[in-house]
């Protein structure tokens, strides 16, 4: 019964002595007293591998290698313990969520808290740190009390009262019945007494800096029950009695030397001379330079090392990715040039969430395997998915986000095909709720119309019959789960329930057609993922009801507890392969033995890490506690030096080489300032080795050649360096022998694929007229706005009228719905009139605001299977649009009122079945295309020259158009439809011919009206709104007709944009046309569309779209992921729309014509 340290620095030998006495007894009796090898939980493996591995040594019975846990464990099997039911860490995480629930009235300080994320972690790793701290929950209370009276502690007086609270009721909780981590370490330190497994043994303790209270019971206990307990330190053994300064490496070391010393003269142990290694044999260190490190890095002052194979090196890289290549190329090289195992190379970091997964990815292009010691997160996995989303398809009341969700988790025996057409179907038409399970046929389809009811055609027929069928399966497995899942079933029955739900869709037997298929595919280690998660959450759900069994909770809250217990069902790492680079964080390190290693991310704030204060308690109440003899884990202070002691851990791990690497930047671009760790290494190696990692070669031989090393990871770099001998640049001659080997190898044809790129132009060729003509017909069924597109960008006009390429229809009230709402609203509105034979003009405000609002209410229920009148939001919405509709006929009122042009027709259709016939334009080769549309509005007056017409198109958006717009083609609505009413004329008068009088955009609104200061009086506040009704577009340059549309005009006209001037005359700023141009323009527009005909039937889809200043059609087109326009990618250019005056393009028209006559 004897306590003996067995000190040393680093690499002097510690491990391998321990080993060594155990190898010696087992030597002189494999059978015998226990011998205990105790090591970090992550040390297990290796150290039994270590110990098993020894030569001559033909096996063993006697000792045995356990960290804390696993002897927590063996101890209990043999001295009994183990009745009590045990709880994990998601089992504690959700029954502290619980607990939490039950308290929320009465919690004060943390009330703020609670409910943020990450509180609940917080919470459970204080609550572990007092236990750890063997405090009992009335040392708390009894604390709370005491600081109660003292001045500026009323916080942390607060703060104790609610711990002891949550503390009280956890322990109450788990008295008799359950078991916890955190309860293990008691157990064990009262039962080794009881134990064979230990008794009159000798035990080694090593790899650890520092224990916690509990752990230092274990330990009392073990030094009662063995006969000899060694414990290694990892410290200077010449100063360790002497004490040591706050600031020195050790300190940490020392610390828990005092500790231990004081815990032996407690227990009256003995404690024997210590066992002092110096290292002098050169245990580990075969690099001298190295071992310099080692003992001077934290000296000061220190001796600068000046050899030539220190076996130090310092890297720079561009970014954190250039670092990981950088790190990749040098290990490729190391094993295959030098002659090292990947088992002997080792990556720190000190924060390895930073690095993980990049590492991962680029380590398996470069094909190294590697073992990172990190434990994964599950909420990522499609079985988490798939059970959180059933208890919210329950929640929410079968919403769209959890159903799909769940859906598409790929864990439904539904195909993705038919979730595709389920989904489309579901957002189409907005069903949610009890539209799933009322067992009613969906029989919603999408309408065009509000004019008349329309029914679905055969393949809309088609569609529904697929879809119910769909939603029948859904309905059939999720639906019971959600009824079953109902207001006061127990927490076992909702468990229950949710097991069948998974067990009915067979999801076993699918994670496991997983696990086969990607034995094929990813890694080994990576194979027994789905399996482990499947039964982590069995587990779980066996937890839950272990724990909560009879409660009966909400189903919200149930969903949050399985969702804490989820969060914090981390997925082990496993064990290191037999040959991997070993990756690990600087807190959890192993004997790893490395002959290399490489430590990442020293940079500033990163290593050593910026220490905050985390946690419940501050460092000043820590500080308070320990004042009034609570101890707790130390606090931000103490870390500091901990951060020391893990950096002189971090750069003493290997034997041979050390690489210090850092980036410059971070991945977005922001200067990084390297670790001070970095400026004490070149200050003690005035000749290290300075490498710098960059993304790209930079065209030094030696630097290039580090980048040709794995077919995989080379070949983006040859593509970089084709492209710049493509540009006319000098490339090293190694490139050219890189693409011979390329092309002469298996990847010739991956290879061949790469170098493709460069020499994409984007640029589509012309449709072959084979192809040309399945597309459109051999006549050309088009519309003026089809015209528009194409004139706008070829391509976008072949994605959507040609491929009839459509965005998925949302169920929501969008401009077009809302567009298509007005239209009908007003051409109703327009037919009433007609039948009441009352025109616009004769209307008072009250029966305009009266018909308006009547003709809404009964188009309302008819939009989109009754969209506006969904919800209250909707029904809202439709007030609004009462009041632009009201607005907008009270405008049109006081437009008629004021002129003498009547409505002859509305919302006028042209082509096969309208009520006018169908544009008919001759192409090239005898082809034909046919023009079709909707005319919003056409009125007439009679003139003393004849009828006039005028076109009105109604606009929410308040358009504009200018003559570079028409001449250009990229607005040819009005001059289109004013060419079809003239053209027309008969079927709309009964006269031969009609004259242009205007086309004209109406603006459809309810504006509001601006005051600097006071309300202005009513009549001057209808004139205002009045103008805001100001139609934009162009009339006929002929006072008559200007006259017959605002009659009395005189000024600035407050219904057109025309302005007269005192000599009777149009201001330049009247947007009017003579009677000439309005034919030049009609002309023109001939011209355009027979161009734009013939172009669509040739086969013309050039991504050419036009650029007018800053407008370009690009900024709103929904194809732009297919077309991949890019103005840096050569063939991709813009059609520059230059601005001309008015006089040039009325010049170039008139040139236009006369050689079109001529």
């Amino acid at each position: 019964m004897s306590l003996r340290f067995i000190v040393g620095r680093a690499g002097s030998g510690k491990t391998q002595a321990c080993l060594e006495q155990i190898r010696t007894e087992l030597k002189a009796g494999p059978t015998g007293t226990p011998l205990i090898l105790l090591v970090p939980e992550q040390s297990v493996q290796q150290s039994e591998y270590m110990l098993a591995a020894t030569p001559g040594l033909k096996g063993f019975v006697r000792a045995g290698v356990f960290s804390f846990r696993c002897l927590a464990h063996r101890v209990l099997q043999d001295a009994g313990g183990l009745a009590r039911s045990p709880i994990g860490e998601q089992g504690k995480r959700m029954l502290l969520w619980r607990l939490l629930a039950e308290r929320r009235d009465e919690i004060k300080v943390f009330r703020g808290s609670v409910n943020k994320p990450g509180f609940l972690d917080t919470l459970a790793h204080t609550l572990g740190e007092i236990k750890n701290y063997c405090l009992e929950p009335e040392e708390l209370a009894t604390a709370a009390a005491a600081l109660h009276n003292r001045q500026g502690a009323e916080t942390l007086a607060e703060k104790l009262d609610e711990l002891h609270l949550f503390y009280s009721d956890f322990e109450g909780f788990l008295a008799n019945r359950f078991i916890e981590p955190g309860d293990h370490l008691k157990l064990l330190a009262e039962r080794l007494p009881l134990s064979a497994a230990v008794q009159n043994g000798k035990v080694w303790v090593d790899g650890f800096s520092n224990f916690t209270p509990q752990e230092c019971r274990v330990l009392a206990s073990l030094m009662h029950c063995a006969r000899q307990v060694n414990i290694t330190l990892c410290a200077d053994g010449a100063t360790l009695d002497a004490g040591l300064d706050r600031a020195g490496v050790f300190y940490p070391i020392w610390k828990t030397y005092a500790s231990l010393s004081r815990l032996a003269a407690a227990e009256d142990i003995p404690v024997e001379e210590p066992l002092v290694l110096d290292g002098s044999g050169g245990v580990r260190y075969h690099s001298p330079g190295i071992a310099h490190l080692e003992k001077h890095f934290f000296s000061y002052p220190a001796p600068q090392w000046y050899g030539d194979e220190g076996g130090v090196l310092l890297a720079a890289a561009a970014n954190p990715r250039a670092e990981i290549e950088g790190v990749a190329r040098e290990i490729t090289a190391l094993c295959r040039d030098a002659g090292y195992r990947y088992r002997e190379i080792i990556i720190l970091l000190r924060n390895l969430d930073h690095y993980a997964e990049e590492i991962r990815c680029i380590f398996a292009d470069y094909g190294i395997p590697v073992f990172i010691d990190r434990q994964g997160t599950v909420m990522h996995h499609p079985l988490v998915e798939l059970v959180r989303a059933a208890l919210e398809v329950t929640l929410s009341n079968w919403s769209f986000d959890p159903v799909f969700r769940f859906l598409k988790t790929d864990l439904a025996p539904l195909s993705r095909k038919e979730i595709d057409l389920l989904e489309n179907y579901v957002l189409a038409h907005g069903i949610r709720g009890s539209r799933w399970t009322d067992g009613e046929p969906w029989e919603y389809y999408r309408c065009f119309s509000l004019e008349e009811d329309s029914k679905p055609g055969d393949e809309e027929k088609g569609e529904l019959d697929a879809v119910n069928h769909i939603r029948c399966r859904v309905v059939s497995f999720l639906d019971e789960f959600c009824r079953t899942a109902s207001p006061g079933i127990n927490v076992r029955g909702i468990t229950e329930a949710l097991f069948n739900l998974l067990e009915k869709m067979q999801v076993p037997e699918k994670l496991a057609s997983w696990v086969k298929a990607a034995e094929k595919d990813v890694p080994l280690e990576q194979v027994p993922e789905h399996k482990r998660i499947w039964d982590g959450l069995i587990a779980l759900l066996e937890q839950v009801v272990e724990v909560l069994g009879d409660e009966v909770l909400p189903i919200e809250d149930y969903a949050a507890i399985l969702d804490a217990g989820l969060a914090g069902m981390g997925l082990d790492p496993g064990s290191p392969g037999f040959d991997q680079v070993m990756v690990c964080s600087l807190k959890r390190l192993r004997n790893s033995g490395a002959r290399v290693a490489f430590v990442m991310g020293a940079c500033d704030g990163m290593l050593p890490a910026r220490v905050v204060e985390k946690g419940l308690l501050s460092e000043e109440e820590r500080d308070r506690l320990r004042a009034i003899g609570l101890r707790l884990a130390p606090g931000t202070r103490h870390r500091v030096f901990e951060e020391q002691y893990l950096i002189y851990i971090a750069l003493t791990r290997s034997s041979e080489k050390l690489y210090l690497s850092y980036p410059l930047a971070d991945d977005e671009g922001r200067a990084m300032a390297p670790s001070p760790v970095v400026a004490r290494l070149k200050a003690l190696f005035p000749r290290l080795e300075k490498l710098f990692w960059p993304l790209e070669p930079s065209g030094e031989r030696v630097q290039e050649l580090a980048f040709v090393n794995n077919p995989l990871c080379t070949l983006p770099h040859l593509v970089t360096r084709m492209r710049e001998v493509k540009e006319g640049q000098t490339v090293a001659p190694l490139w050219a022998e890189v693409y011979s080997w390329f092309m002469g190898s298996a990847c010739r044809e991956k290879t061949s694929f790469a170098l493709s790129s460069l020499f994409i132009s984007n640029k589509e060729a012309r449709l072959p007229a084979p192809v040309s003509k399945a597309l459109y017909g051999p006549r050309l069924k088009t519309s003026i706005s089809g015209i528009e597109k194409f004139l706008a960008c070829p391509f976008a006009h072949f994605l959507a009228r040609g491929l009839r390429l459509q965005e998925r229809i949302i169920y929501r009230v969008g401009a077009p719905e809302l567009g298509q709402f007005f239209h009908v609203a007003l051409k109703n509105m327009g037919d009433q009139l007609r039948k009441m034979g009352i025109g616009w003009g004769q209307l008072d405000h009250e029966q305009c605001r009266l018909l308006a609002g009547d003709i809404v209410d009964k188009l309302a229920p008819r939009l989109q299977n009754e969209i506006l009148i969904s919800t209250a939001r909707r029904r809202y919405l439709v007030s609004k649009l009462k009041r632009i509709v009201q607005q907008t006929a009270l405008a049109l009122v006081e437009h008629y009122r004021r002129g003498s042009f009547q409505p002859v027709g509305l919302e006028l259709a042209f082509g096969p079945g309208g009520d006018l016939p169908a544009i008919t334009c001759s192409l090239t080769g005898g082809r034909e295309m046919v023009l079709t549309g909707r005319i919003d509005r056409v009125d007439a007056v009679q003139g003393e020259e004849g009828c006039y017409l005028r076109i009105i198109d109604y606009k929410t958006g308040g358009s504009k158009v200018n003559l570079q717009d028409i001449y250009h083609g990229l607005k040819l609505q009005l001059p289109a439809y004013l060419n079809v009413a003239l053209c027309y004329a008969g079927e709309l008068l009964g006269a031969d011919q009609a004259l242009p009088g205007a086309m004209l955009y109406f603006p459809i609104a309810d504006p509001l009206v601006k005051t600097n200061g006071a309300i202005p009086p009513p009549a001057e506040v209808e004139k205002m709104i009045l103008r805001e009704f100001r139609m934009t577009g162009f009339v006929l340059a002929d006072t008559q007709v200007v006259q017959l549309t605002d009659s009395g005009l005189t000024g600035q006209s407050q219904l057109i944009p025309v302005q007269i001037k005192k000599d009777g005359g149009f201001s330049a700023r009247s947007a009017v046309f003579t009677r000439d141009q309005f034919g030049l323009l009609g002309a023109h527009l001939d011209i355009q569309l027979t161009i734009a005909g013939t172009r669509i039937m040739d086969g013309v889809i050039d991504i050419h779209p036009y650029l007018d200043g800053a407008n370009r059609p690009c900024r709103y087109c929904p194809y732009k992921p297919v077309c991949r326009f890019d103005i840096l990618l050569a063939g991709n250019t813009y059609r520059i729309i230059k601005r001309e005056d008015e006089d040039t393009i009325w010049s170039r028209l008139q040139r236009m014509e006369g050689e079109t006559v001529g």
